[in-house]
């Protein structure tokens, strides 16, 4: 029992940066979005 330690630090092996996937499909979004409205206004005038 005198040698057991717990495994600290060691777990983790995710990507550098996690959030990126979330951070690309938001931008994918705001410029669909705005093709979206370029589209109406320009068919508008």
């Amino acid at each position: 029992m005198g040698k057991f330690k717990p495994a600290r630090g060691k777990g983790k092996r995710s990507a550098p940066n996690p959030g990126l996937p979330c951070v690309i499909i938001v931008l994918l979004g705001m410029g669909l979005v705005m093709f979206f409205l370029y589209i109406v206004m320009r068919s508008q005038g």
